[in-house]
């Protein structure tokens, strides 16, 4: 077990940050608190994960105490609010996640409020006129002095202007934003196959399964506030991840027979080559990949990014 090392500055877990500088509208999606430049390379921030929360709480199995993606999304706004506050970022930058890793432990406590310490390195800073344009972060998650996980990424970062010209190129004219999206056609499935409460929660729709490969459909769910918490004209790498972690469950229940329940996500890697356009159908296939499970996201013919994650059997004690 790995311990946390003395000597670092002091940090606020009383309230959260600016919202605009994590890219989030809502209270209720907001973790990030606190955020200090300790090297020209290196921060350190503090995230208060909430005793429950409507969407990263909704769990049937243990993740409902200590939910991985609601870390990852902790790293998400501490790589956001670092790259606007302390390496160049422009206020209107949008940021395009290229890829990442996670590996996640057992926390020294399952339940109730927690601090949640972030220590990162950066680098490969690219930099146009001052202007950050792309940034690697290495992230190691801390909770009580003992280590609950780490992430890697790899981010770029476009001016307002840049991310115009792009989206309206790959959609013919400016992109259709969830705002203006009809609900998704399609048989969800039941959120208990998938290790959900909420119907809402629910990202998969027309799931086919056969021996060696489980197929669905991605349900945009746009009236879920922590999935959506504020307009997108794409569907964002949190949601994609998300979907995968549910098919994963899904095909890890048809293939070995443990029940969503008894399972969580304990490691991802992922890579995300282009949007993932909201005008067309995005399909997802899991296969099985040793102790692992691949998941594809492919729309219009084409891959668009791909993920695979290790589910693991865990108790409530984490």
């Amino acid at each position: 077990m790995s311990t946390m090392a003395h000597g670092l500055p002091e940090l606020t877990y009383t309230a959260t940050v600016d919202h605009a500088l994590i890219h989030r509208r809502h209270t209720s999606e907001a973790f990030l608190t606190d955020a200090v430049r300790t090297g020209p390379a290196t921060f350190v921030a503090a995230a208060l994960l909430p005793a429950w929360h409507q969407h990263y709480g909704a769990h049937t199995g243990p993740s409902r105490h200590r939910d991985p993606l609601l870390l990852l999304e902790c790293v998400r706004q501490a790589e956001t609010f670092a790259a606007h506050t302390m390496f160049g970022a422009e206020s209107d930058a949008h940021f395009v996640l290229r890829h990442w890793n996670a590996e996640f432990g057992r926390f020294p406590h399952g339940y109730g409020e927690a601090e949640l310490l972030l220590t990162a390195t950066t680098a490969n800073r690219r930099a146009v006129r001052d202007r950050l344009r792309g940034l690697d972060l290495d992230v190691e998650l801390w909770s009580d002095g003992q280590r609950v996980g780490h992430v890697a990424m790899s981010v770029g970062y476009l001016s307002a202007a840049a991310f115009r010209v792009v989206r309206a190129r790959a959609n013919d004219g400016p992109p259709v934003s969830t705002q203006d999206l009809p609900p998704t056609a399609g048989t969800p499935v039941r959120p208990g196959a998938v290790g959900r409460r909420r119907a809402t929660d629910v990202l998969l729709l027309d799931v086919a399964a056969a021996r060696d490969e489980v197929t669905a459909r991605l349900r945009v769910a746009t009236e879920n506030r922590s999935l959506f918490d504020h307009p997108q004209d794409h569907v964002p790498a949190m949601v994609l991840l998300e979907g995968a972690r549910q098919l994963a469950a899904l095909a890890t229940a048809e293939w070995s027979g443990r029940a969503p329940e008894h399972t969580e996500l304990v490691a991802q890697e992922s890579t995300f080559d282009t949007y993932a356009e909201l005008t067309a159908p995005v399909e997802l296939v899991a296969t099985p990949a040793g102790t692992a499970v691949d998941v594809a996201f492919r729309q219009q013919g084409r891959e668009l990014a791909h993920a695979t994650l290790v589910m693991g059997r865990r108790g409530d004690s984490r």
